[in-house]
């Protein structure tokens, strides 16, 4: 870091990032800092250390590779999508055949407590769908096209079904904040959040 001290003069210091909590980090200079020093510019250098999720994802590609876990040829969804057949169609155990009630499918367009569009009902009604061609519904739109609405709408009524056992999986900690407010403000509040500490424990704690 570049510092400037009372008289005015620069110069340039070295330190170590430590004690991190949310977005506040302590900062442990190689020197000490006089009274007075002005802190006027900071680079960081090198890679931080793996998350979790990438620690994990690490080891099982290994095991994978090892061959000590046969995941690339026991699990059908990895199959269907790394490995699809040579006809294009997705192939899946016997029990996984687990047929929802059209019964519980509204085709008013007033599901749940939203209004749909058509296309919106169209994607809620394909993820409802037993049918193997709709196992695997990709929706796509630009931000404000309601796409957590249709998650939100698809969860209402695949649990009101008797479906469960759902997970909502996200990339990032403030999509899945943002599914489950959707789901809150649907009065859907049957379901328990995970988000990592530090988005927790700063960022995001009046949610909780």
């Amino acid at each position: 870091m570049t510092v400037r001290n009372h008289s005015g003069t620069g110069y340039a210091l070295r330190g170590e990032i430590g004690d991190v909590r949310g977005r506040s980090a302590a900062i442990h200079p190689s020197g000490s800092l006089a009274e007075g020093t002005i802190i006027t510019s900071l680079i960081t250098i090198g890679r931080d250390d793996p998350t979790t999720a990438e620690a994990q994802r690490a080891a099982a590609i290994l095991r994978i590779l090892q061959g000590s876990i046969d995941l690339l040829t026991d699990n059908p969804w990895l199959q269907n999508i790394w490995f699809p057949s040579d006809d294009g169609l997705l192939i899946w155990p016997d029990n996984w055949h687990t047929p929802i009630s059209h019964s519980a499918v509204p085709l008013d367009g007033n599901l749940g407590r939203h209004k749909l569009n058509n296309s919106q009902q169209c994607a809620v009604n394909n993820m409802l769908s037993p049918a193997d061609d709709h196992r695997l519904c990709l929706i796509q739109g630009p931000p404000g096209t309601g796409k957590t609405s249709v998650i939100a709408t698809f969860v209402q009524l695949a649990v009101g079904a008797g479906n469960t056992g759902i997970w909502l999986v996200a990339q990032s900690n403030v999509a899945v904040k943002n599914i489950a407010e959707k789901l809150a403000s649907i009065g859907f509040l049957d379901w328990r959040l995970l988000v990592s500490k530090d988005f927790h424990f700063e960022w995001s704690v009046y949610v909780y």
